[in-house]
């Protein structure tokens, strides 16, 4: 439950509250027409797309040379494309100091295209412009050729072109190349103001339609000076900002008249999953259950900052992506992941050498990736899946001590095999696991990342009733998205925006709502359980009684709800100790009394095995 507004989150490509993610209406007749005529052509257009579900994102720019650093001294906020913001530089010092030291060396781009294609990338997007206003491509207008602010905007070196070196790169490798444009600009004299150090100061007053006459100039450069583009990247809206703020109307149409095949994001609007555009971008988070009725990427770091930090050493391992991987193409989703190279365009070396491996295990498990759609289950305990045509692909995590794969599925399974093995799997339904299919692995998996047993199936494929299963250590963990929730208002609640997301039970003001849960345990499950709850609650409305009911189990778990400090401070109690034998059971919780404004928030409740 959130009873006050949410604090401000400021962040590398968005500046946006929880709130944001409402999806937001089109504001004028001209938008909604144009959001029309490209829904019609969708389908077509984002064919490839679907297919691809790996690409690279390049945040490349006059943030680069600083990596994090502003006159010796280090800035360690997340993210280094911000060192402006973060030092308080105005613009003139801040192109005074970088543009010297911005000096891609020649065949940069040729690297990076190698090195996505190693990945097993099949497109890529970087940026054109970021929010500090400099063009990597040779821009032709005139604010952009000459300024009394910076100088100029274009910040390629002589008789080069950035963006066109990278475009001719990707094609080149038979990646698809697009780009990423800020509609921020932190120095253009008429872009919308914000309270940032970079912003000229000057108190003249801002011609807005000069500047969004600007940015379709920019745009209109890009669609016709360099190819047969993937997308247009476009960032930031917020609620003040966003739609004819940026001219969006006249944006979409000169797209589609220019480049019709074109994809387009929904940052022209406001909410990161807002349906106006072709995909909804999510950032540095995966959507618990995906975005059901759209196309979406998540767009993520393989450190932490997207511009090139030389002190950000939190790098994501091999597992660590290929899980994030698995995890998006399992919801439907398509991940675009960042490298931050330096002044001279080059690749970090740890970044480089995840990406490699990345590749390696795509060399032999790719085929459950590309092409593939969702999951058709809502949740697997030991991993997740993919699928298409008369295939389901299981993406094992947590390889079972047993040998037995527990599949909430019925279908005619023609075969089982595992990708990157010469072995043959056996298979059949468990009688045990209520008719389940049970494949029967080998004692250790192909690949510790994540290692794929392929499905032929023969005909229709059903998904079995989800059941909750207890996880390889025997607990059994019960989320918001997992619950049934019934009674008014109660609601599973997103906080956060960009890479902190959570998600909480919460908005429970009637005591007669309840959240459930399926639970499933095989013959060698059952047994004790001690019940472990997350919680939250304002300190004035705590004491409230809470009970969760197993049905077919015996023993009890009820709690009072205590003051936590407020309703995302999160404390994990103890709430009691159950009986669950074999079979399948229902956890209900219940609110058995409520003397405040609500009852309790719900993070997460753990059922842990007794040894």
């Amino acid at each position: 439950m959130r009873l006050a507004p949410p604090a401000l989150l400021t962040a590398t490509l968005l500046v946006a509250t929880p709130l944001a993610q409402e999806a937001a209406q089109p504001r004028s007749d001209a938008e909604a027409k144009q959001i029309a005529a490209w829904a019609a052509t969708r389908d077509t257009r984002m064919a490839w797309w679907r297919e691809a579900r790996f690409g690279m994102f390049v945040h490349f720019g006059l943030y680069s040379p600083a990596g994090g650093f502003w006159d010796g001294k280090r800035y360690d906020q997340h993210y280094a494309e911000w060192i402006q913001h973060w030092a308080a530089v105005p613009c003139a010092e801040y192109a005074r100091q970088m543009k010297p030291m911005f000096q891609p060396e020649k065949g940069f781009a040729d690297a990076w295209a190698d090195l996505a294609k190693a990945a097993g990338m099949r497109y890529a997007v970087m940026t054109s412009k970021h929010h500090d206003g400099f063009t990597l491509f040779q821009s032709k207008e005139s604010y952009s050729l000459t300024n009394d602010v910076t100088g100029s905007t274009n910040i390629s070196p002589k008789g080069r072109d950035v963006a066109r070196e990278f475009a001719d790169a990707m094609r080149s490798r038979g990646l698809k190349p697009g780009f990423y444009y800020s509609l921020l600009d932190w120095q253009h004299k008429d872009a919308y103001a914000m309270a940032l150090p970079g912003y000229p100061k000057d108190g003249h007053a801002r011609d807005h339609a000069r500047y969004k006459a600007y940015v379709r100039a920019h745009v209109r450069e890009l669609l016709t000076g360099y190819g047969d583009l993937a997308t247009i990247w476009f960032d930031y809206s917020d609620e003040s900002r966003q739609g004819e703020a940026w001219g969006a109307a006249q944006l979409m149409a000169d797209m589609r008249e220019a480049q019709p095949s074109i994809l387009v994001n929904n940052r022209l609007f406001f909410g990161l999953e807002n349906k106006n555009g072709d995909y909804g971008t999510p950032e540095k988070y995966v959507p618990p259950t995906g975005l059901p009725g759209m196309d979406w990427e998540v767009n993520h770091t393989l450190n932490e900052s997207y511009g090139y930090s030389a002190h950000d050493n939190h790098w994501k391992d091999t597992a660590t992506v290929v899980r994030l991987l698995s995890d998006i193409v399992s919801k439907g989703g398509n991940l675009l992941l960042n490298i931050g190279p330096d002044a001279k365009g080059r690749v970090p070396e740890q970044a480089a050498a995840t990406l490699r491996s990345v590749g390696a295990w795509m060399q032999t498990h790719g085929e459950a990736i590309y092409c593939t759609t969702a999951s058709p289950f809502q949740r697997l305990a030991w991993g997740r899946a993919s699928q298409k045509p008369g295939v389901l692909y299981l993406h094992v995590w947590d390889w079972p001590a047993d040998g037995r794969l527990v599949v909430p599925v019925r279908a005619k399974v023609q075969s089982a095999l595992l990708l990157g093995s010469d072995a043959t799997l056996a298979f059949a339904a468990s009688e045990q696991e209520a008719g389940r299919l049970v494949v029967t692995l080998p004692k250790s998996p192909v690949d510790t990342s994540v290692s794929v047993v392929r499905l032929a199936i023969d005909g229709a494929m059903e998904a079995m009733p989800f059941l909750v299963f207890p996880a390889s250590d025997g607990t059994i963990t019960l989320t918001p998205h997992d619950a049934t929730l019934e009674g008014p208002s109660i609601r599973v609640e997103r906080v956060g925006v960009i890479g902190d997301v959570t998600h909480n039970i919460g908005y429970w003001l009637d005591p007669k709502a309840t959240a459930s849960w399926p639970i499933g345990l095989g013959a060698t499950q059952g047994g004790a359980y001690r019940v472990v709850a997350e919680v939250a609650c304002a300190d004035a409305a705590a004491g409230a009684r809470v009970q969760l009911e197993l049905e077919g189990g015996s023993g009890t778990a009820e709690f009072t709800v205590p003051a936590t400090g407020g309703w995302q401070s999160y404390r994990t109690i103890e709430a009691g100790r159950v009986e669950l034998p074999f079979g399948s059971h229902r956890a209900v919780l219940r609110a058995m009394s409520k003397p405040g404004e609500a009852v309790v928030n719900v993070r997460s409740i753990r059922l842990v095995r007794e040894k």
